[in-house]
């Protein structure tokens, strides 16, 4: 049966939908399974995956009209949406008798149309759903949902009434090359770091819901003890007006091309993952794909303790800190810095981890789950 991947998202992208949207197709062709991506048509939808993601295979992709409007407030989202699914769904009419749809909730509604067309329909769902007339008929139709957050799956059954045996967990995953890390020594001069220093490093978007003032805050309790906090995703003017604070003394080395992350985790000494009580979102429903990227460079990692990373990883894989606490952020680095010499077991432990989530093999336990 053939999967039509159906992505209400401009791609090609940078952000990380984009990435995992690409390495899923991936995963999927390379298992053997016939996928066509579907996508609105928009100014960049002409570029090639495959160059533009370094993917090892080329992946089949229908654009579809849509008003390009997605940046113009939510009138300009709305009816892009509704013109790129309107479309879908005219095509997807003369395929549903030998097709598998399969979604993501890339916004809280425009997925819930597909429920109209009698096709079987797999979707991954990021972050629970409101329930109301669309997503209560959309999940009712719903063949095979992928949670990827044990507490995302627990809301949505409880929310729609849904039986456990719909659901799959499946957090996202990580690429093989995330594991060829250079050495620390290499790294640091590829990206002109100061050799001695100790250095924790966050990657990621400057988003709200992460809670990033708290970054700031113990970036000044670690400079006191000679550990310097660099932050990949963005710039210093960036991180001040999404903030609003101050960002000395963060350093910021901008934003690079995915490839390039894995040496810069190389390059550090500790690895963080932020969270916050002041965002849903981020405390119970988050399931960042840093995380076992992280993970899989077995640099040491220090998490938010949120319900949300909680579900994913435990004491064995990552160091807690307590969220929206800058001190004990802080301490938690510091402490990670002072005790360079890691047992093996735990470096190793780490790497076991993250070899559980390649995309490969997500894509082969979500295969066998929807029978593709």
């Amino acid at each position: 049966m053939k999967i039509y991947y159906i992505a209400n998202a401009r791609m090609p992208s940078e952000k990380a939908y984009g990435i995992q949207l690409a390495k899923m197709c991936e995963a999927f062709i390379e298992q053997g399974i016939e996928v066509e991506l579907c996508i609105p048509r928009t100014l960049r939808s002409h570029l090639s995956l495959k160059e533009f993601y370094g993917l090892r295979v080329y992946v089949p992709t229908r654009t579809f009209l849509s008003f390009d409007w997605y940046d113009r407030g939510s009138v300009g989202f709305a009816l892009s949406s509704l013109t790129f699914m309107a479309s879908v769904c005219l095509y997807l009419l003369r395929h549903r008798g030998s097709a598998l749809v399969y979604t993501i909730d890339m916004d809280p509604y425009s997925f819930a149309p597909l429920a109209l067309l009698g096709a079987p329909i797999a979707v991954e769902m990021h972050s629970p759903k409101i329930a109301n007339v669309l997503t209560r008929l959309f999940f009712k139709r719903a063949n095979y949902i992928i949670a990827t957050n044990p507490l995302t799956r627990e809301k949505i059954a409880s929310v729609f009434n849904l039986r456990p045996e719909r659901f799959i967990v499946e957090p996202n995953g990580v690429d093989p090359s995330a594991f060829n890390v250079p050495s620390k020594e290499d790294a640091r001069k590829e990206c002109a770091l100061p050799a001695e220093a100790n250095i924790a490093l966050y990657v990621g978007r400057f988003y709200d819901w992460k809670g990033m003032p708290v970054l700031q805050r113990a970036a000044v309790e670690l400079k006191k003890n000679g550990v310097l906090t660099y932050l990949i995703g963005g710039t210093q003017e960036e991180f001040e007006r999404r903030t609003g604070g101050p960002s000395v003394p963060l350093h910021f080395g901008g934003s690079v091309e995915h490839k390039s992350i894995v040496t810069w985790c190389a390059a550090a000494d500790v690895l963080l993952i932020l969270g916050t009580r002041a965002n849903e979102f981020s405390y119970h429903y988050t399931a960042p794909m840093k995380l076992f990227e992280y993970m899989a460079t077995g640099r040491p990692v220090v998490a938010a303790n949120t319900p949300a990373l909680r579900s994913l990883v435990s004491e064995e894989d990552v160091v807690f800190y307590a969220p929206d606490d800058p001190v004990d952020l802080a301490r938690k680095v510091y402490a990670v810095c002072s005790s360079p010499e890691e047992s093996t077991q735990a470096i190793m432990n780490r790497l076991q981890k993250a070899r559980e989530h390649l995309w490969s093999k997500r894509a082969a336990r979500i295969g066998a789950f929807i029978g593709a």
